[in-house]
């Protein structure tokens, strides 16, 4: 047997696990905390330690470098300047993004009725590859930095849309965030950037829609996110939870435990970030998605969001609504943005409780709601303040008659904990409810490393694990109560708190999906959604009614809990209603359309205009045509007909979409397109030629019959181009014509277009080489001495060619594989050539070719 390695105790437990394998340290990548970093360099230098690739984040004293794994056990774990050792990981896109829906966290809502609250003057960073910053959904609003990656991937353009996208390329592009400009920086290095870098661009948001492997330890890295928090207290930085919900972790408390415990990333540990769940359209939370506990029994993820697939998305949408709240709290504090922890205060307090009820290590503190969150935040219903070890501070509150649930969330930024420590929370604070002589503790989860224990229901209790607290209260009594917070633990400065609190009114019910203007595809499934006050085992009778006919139903026993219906909608084209009947109360929705998206094409793209179509809706009573002149579509002209001559000296756009209008509202807009991007030019969408049999074949496809007259296919002769044909009938956009007598050698075509005013426009010619009789033609002949010569078959055949000069020597031999083969100018003095070509099959032919 062999002995059993000592353990170093400044290791990562990931570099642990290779010692207790008996293998050696595999990596060259580490990061190393030092406690002192211009005596780290001194000691590098002292002891003769070469190392390449050296990085510094000066905020946690961090270096990121490559070494011998010698040096590690020979010198760096010998040092006290050492105080951890990470193994380099590389982060990897949580992939699986399919679809966004802004309905699933009330986004769509919040849209319609704050239109001006849109994140706009606000900055988000989007930590990984770099988004496709030509997107016409980031229009104008992309700031170049030095930290952006050189790599551009479809993973960082989808989250960059889904958290600031502008809508323009279709009603998918739109973001959460869409006023807000955008910024990228490389995930090559798992810490944070340099406070610098979030100064300088006044970035309020990061996104990390990013992980590595399962990781369950407060390292090097998430304690510079807690660093960083503190260093920058208004910046929020959001995490994907992760997608490896299905899996066990290796390593920790909770190894071996399936299913729990599967944040992919020690960075998710840290303390004063938000790391955020997947959720699917029907609130259900996939398999996929990574659960909590942290390592150390803290509530993980604490919020969910929409991801089908992933968590990606999921963090990109909270990043969205981080960004709005903070122009909400700007606009109404003098121009100065909130604490990020206020800003998860409110999210966490507002979020929908999904699951098991109250908090749990799937859905954390519940479904991301921005609508709720802008309520909560714009009728100032939080509280700041600090306190030191063994103060209590003590608030009123008046609740109200009608409240179905009260809800209190304390969040404050902890300082960070020591590197490796088994348990990360360092300043405790305790919240209460109370109302005379009875009192409320915060929901508390069992964090015992069993699943059933990690199962069970949140109790009330102390919290002494999470930097986050909450009590909720259902039905409470209408009166005076007062809820305190104390420093149960706070070793060093006074902590800063935050606490929000809401309350829900009983029997409320509020249409979230669709809004006012929005649009539900005829014939198809539409997930419809809801908010609802009501008892949870109350149903409601769900209607429609088509441009103002009768209410027809859909379902008389609807489940109201759900806040969601999936309808089949009618297949027809009209304005709409929804409308919940609840203990006879009725809840009418606002208008929106049913239709379909129609396709935006391109007749012609001349030099003054451009002709753009689209297939007739009879139901419409007109068509906006939308323009991106600027940085967002813009509606520009309204037309009875189907098509439109757009002039480009009215309109400098190269972008446009169409959308019908049903009754006096514009429904969805189609596809935004590029005119000069749609493979049509000025009438002419394709012209082609090939051979048939004796005859050359001509193709031609163009993009409108507008004002056209007359059509032409012209033959270029000696004389000049002749015409050979002129459409009598000029009915469709696609033509052919066969030229039945083509000349040997070389024919070119081409085709003109006479318009109504009097205007001709030709294609571009094309050039076709025709051996005729003959098997093989040499073209052209006589032939100038620094000219190509080219030899033409029929058929692509394989073939060998001899060329002889006037003595009969041989001057040349080359294989033949194609159509047209050439001799390269030059190869061949003047004179008169005989060609030989040999033919796979054993046929001769001879050519003569004289060089002048």
């Amino acid at each position: 047997m062999h002995a059993q390695p000592e353990i170093p105790s400044k290791l990562s437990p990931l570099i642990t696990n290779i010692y207790k394998n008996h293998d050696s340290l595999q990596h060259l990548s580490y990061q190393v905390l030092v406690t002192d970093s211009l005596s780290f360099i001194l000691f590098l230098e002292r002891n003769k330690i070469p190392v390449r690739n050296l990085q510094f984040y000066q905020s946690a004293n961090i270096f990121s470098l490559e070494l011998n794994p010698s040096d590690i056990n020979k010198h760096l774990l010998q040092s006290d300047i050492v105080r951890f050792i990470e193994k380099k990981r590389k982060p990897v896109e949580e992939m699986n993004v399919n679809g966004f829906d802004l309905g699933a966290n009330k986004i769509s809502k919040l849209h319609h009725e704050y239109p001006l609250w849109n994140g706009s003057g606000m900055i988000v960073s989007v930590k990984e590859q770099r988004p496709d910053t030509a997107d016409i959904d980031f229009r104008g609003r992309y700031i170049s930095t030095p930290l952006q990656s050189l790599s551009t991937t479809t993973h960082a353009t989808l989250m960059t849309n889904m958290i600031a996208g502008g809508g323009n390329s279709f009603y998918t592009g739109k973001g959460v965030a869409w006023g807000s400009a955008i910024t990228s920086s490389d995930f090559s290095s798992l810490l944070p950037d340099p406070d610098t870098y979030y100064q300088q661009y006044n970035i309020s948001v990061q996104n990390h829609s990013y992980g590595t492997g399962v990781e369950n330890y407060y390292g090097a890295d998430a304690m510079a996110y807690d660093i960083s928090t503190i260093n920058n207290p208004e910046l929020i930085h959001v995490f994907s939870a992760g997608n490896m919900g299905t899996t066990a972790p290796s390593i920790g408390m909770y190894q071996d435990i399936e299913g729990y415990a599967n944040l992919t990333g020690s960075f998710k540990m840290a303390k004063n970030i938000l790391t955020v769940g997947a959720i699917d359209p029907f609130i259900q939370i996939p398999l996929q998605s990574s659960r909590g506990p942290a390592y150390d029994g803290r509530i993980k993820p604490e919020l969910v969001a929409f991801g089908v697939d992933g968590s990606s998305g999921s963090a990109a949408v909270v990043s969205g609504i981080s960004l709005i709240l903070q122009q909400v709290y700007k606009s109404l504090h003098q121009d100065s943005l909130p604490s990020s922890a206020l800003v998860k205060a409110v999210l966490l307090n507002s979020a929908d409780d999904i699951g098991p009820q109250h908090p749990d290590f799937i859905s954390g503190y519940g479904n991301a709601n921005g609508f709720k969150a802008i309520q909560l935040l714009t009728t100032g219903n939080f509280i700041k303040d600090k306190l030191i070890e063994g103060e209590e501070m003590i608030y009123p509150l008046q609740v109200p008659y009608g409240i179905r649930q009260m809800k209190l969330t304390l969040v404050w930024n902890d300082v960070p904990a020591e590197v490796n420590s088994p348990r990360a929370l360092v300043n405790d604070l305790d919240l209460q409810l109370n109302a005379g002589a009875q009192s409320w503790q915060p929901w508390v989860l069992n964090h015992f490393p069993r699943k059933d224990s990690l199962q069970l229901p949140a109790e009330r209790k102390r919290d002494s694990l999470n930097n986050v607290e909450q009590i909720t209260l259902d039905f409470p009594e209408p009166g005076n109560y007062t809820f305190s917070v104390k420093g149960k633990k706070i070793p060093g400065s006074p902590q800063e708190f935050y606490l929000a609190y809401q309350f829900d009114t009983v029997n409320v019910f509020t249409w979230h999906y669709p809004v006012y203007r929005q649009n539900i595809f005829p014939g198809n499934n539409n997930i419809i959604r809801w908010e609802s006050g009501f008892d949870k085992n109350k149903t409601g009778k769900l209607e429609y009614s088509l441009n103002g006919s009768d209410w027809q139903l859909v379902n008389s026993n609807v489940d109201l809990s759900k806040s969601f219906y999936n309808w089949q909608a009618s297949d027809t084209i009209s304005l709409a209603h929804l409308r919940m009947q609840i203990d006879g109360i009725i809840f009418v929705s606002d208008t929106f359309t049913i239709s379909k998206d129609i396709k935006l094409l391109v007749g012609f793209h001349c030099k003054d205009s451009v002709l753009l179509y689209w297939e007739n809706v009879e139901e419409a009573t007109g068509y906006q045509i939308y323009s991106l002149e600027n940085n967002y579509l813009e509606p520009v002209i309204i037309t009875n007909d189907t098509s439109i001559v757009i002039s480009k000296s009215n309109y400098t756009s190269l972008h446009y979409s169409v959308a019908p209008i049903i009754g006096s509202m514009p429904a969805i807009k189609s596809f935004t397109i590029n005119y000069t991007q749609q493979g049509v030019e000025c009438y002419f969408r394709s012209f082609l030629a090939g051979i048939m049999d004796d005859d050359i074949h001509l193709q031609l496809s163009l993009g409108s019959l507008y004002n056209i007259i007359t059509i032409d296919w012209e033959k270029l002769t000696p004389t000049g181009y002749q015409v050979m044909y002129r459409e009598p009938i000029i009915t469709q956009t696609s033509l052919n014509y066969i030229d039945v007598a083509p000349t040997g050698g070389v024919n070119i075509y081409r085709v003109k277009l006479t318009l109504r005013n009097g205007q001709i426009i030709y294609s571009d010619s094309i050039t076709i080489y025709f051996a005729d009789v003959n098997k093989y033609r040499v073209y052209p002949n006589p032939v100038g001495q620094y000219q190509p010569v080219h030899i033409i078959s029929r058929e692509a055949d394989i073939a060998s060619m001899q060329v002889f000069n006037s003595m009969g020597i041989l001057m040349l031999e080359k294989r033949l594989d194609d159509v047209i083969n050439t001799i390269p100018a030059g190869m061949l003095s003047k004179g008169l050539y005989i060609i030989r070509v040999i033919s796979d099959d054993g046929m001769i032919t001879h050519l003569k070719l004289v060089v002048l």
